[in-house]
């Protein structure tokens, strides 16, 4: 259990820190999609940074889902290395994304996005905006993901006994 919560804890730091990196360096459009109605409406004409900066944050981007990939595999083989079969491994994936779900809505959605006013400094025409203070403003996807997560962890610990 703890090789799953310290691969989860990596998985958590390095989305932040990504997200905190990649988020000047994006095409507003890309960070927008993330933030409630009225905040992406009122940063539609925010301008774009240049196509260098633009190819640093999608760099990093990608260096975040070979992070996520490679912790599920690593987690997944290391499962296999210790004897676990379907239903442990499924556990061991449902921790470890419950882990990131939670991170992700308290760290990121609550205290990033809510609290700390860092998008109002790289966004600062949406300062006035109510969204900055509608806390459910992700519910909705949040809860599809958490409803969704077991059946992914199922087919992905299928996966890895397939190839066992």
């Amino acid at each position: 259990m703890l090789t799953t919560v310290v691969t989860a804890a990596i998985m958590c730091i390095v989305e932040f820190l990504v997200i905190v990196t990649v988020s000047p360096l994006a095409k507003p459009s890309l960070v927008l999609r993330f933030l409630p109605e009225d905040i992406r409406e009122a940063a539609k004409d925010h301008p774009e940074p240049s196509k260098y900066r633009q190819m640093i944050a999608h760099g990093l981007l990608g260096i975040f889902l070979l992070v996520f990939i490679g912790g599920i595999v690593f987690l997944g083989f290391d499962g296999l290395k210790n004897g676990y079969g379907f239903w442990r491994l499924t556990l061991r994936f449902i921790v470890t994304l419950y882990i990131v779900k939670l991170f992700d809505i308290v760290v990121q959605d609550q205290w990033l996005v809510m609290t700390s006013g860092y998008f109002q400094r790289i966004f600062p025409e949406t300062v006035d905006c109510a969204g900055w203070h509608d806390r459910k403003f992700n519910n909705k996807n949040q809860l599809i993901r958490i409803v969704t997560y077991p059946f992914l962890c199922m087919l992905t610990a299928g996966i890895f006994i397939l190839f066992r």
